[in-house]
């Protein structure tokens, strides 16, 4: 049974970027952590759910749907026979207990980019996530250092070809 990868990090690290390269150059099926929440909330996708830190669906309730439907999802599709890649913060440790409970061996990639080239992607983006660099720096307060699994750290300043040369190396499948 295929085990998934698991990409997480601060909003506009580069997260969907990875998880995009993913699921077209290797196959897997991509589970975004933005389009299930707008999903479970009732909002179209394209539709902005802007809200301050915590706050509108952004609420430590919702999350903890969010994130538990997206584990759930997972194990429907690697249960018969799909590989999975979620996409999601999991800024806590309690998010990436979840998925080791859940899955054998998942593969942990942490991807990061400096503050300078996260603000400079939030202030273009037209994507699913409504996060902002405002959002990006509470993140950065919140986050649990991920101590209780092993994980590789992926910078994504560098050029795609040499990220997806890393990703590579990476996944054996």
């Amino acid at each position: 049974m295929p085990n998934p990868i698991v990409v997480f990090g601060l909003s506009g690290t580069g997260k969907s970027f990875v998880a995009r390269l993913i699921s077209e150059k290797f196959g897997y099926r991509w589970l975004r952590s933005d389009e299930i929440r707008k999903e479970l909330a009732g909002i179209k996708p394209s539709q902005s759910a802007k809200a301050p830190f915590g706050e509108g669906i952004y609420t430590q309730d919702m999350t903890e749907r969010v994130y538990r439907e997206m584990i759930n999802r997972a194990k429907e599709l690697v249960r018969s026979g799909e590989k999975v890649v979620l996409d999601a913060t999991f800024l806590k440790r309690w998010q990436r207990d979840l998925v080791k409970k859940n899955f054998e061996k998942p593969l942990f990639i942490l991807v990061t980019a400096s503050d300078d080239a996260v603000r400079k992607r939030l202030e273009k983006r037209v994507d699913v996530s409504d996060a902002d660099f405002s959002v990006y720096l509470k993140q950065k307060e919140v986050f649990e250092p991920p101590e209780e699994v092993s994980y590789v750290e992926l910078n994504t300043e560098r050029p795609s070809e040499e990220v997806l040369s890393i990703l590579k190396d990476l996944i054996k499948d």
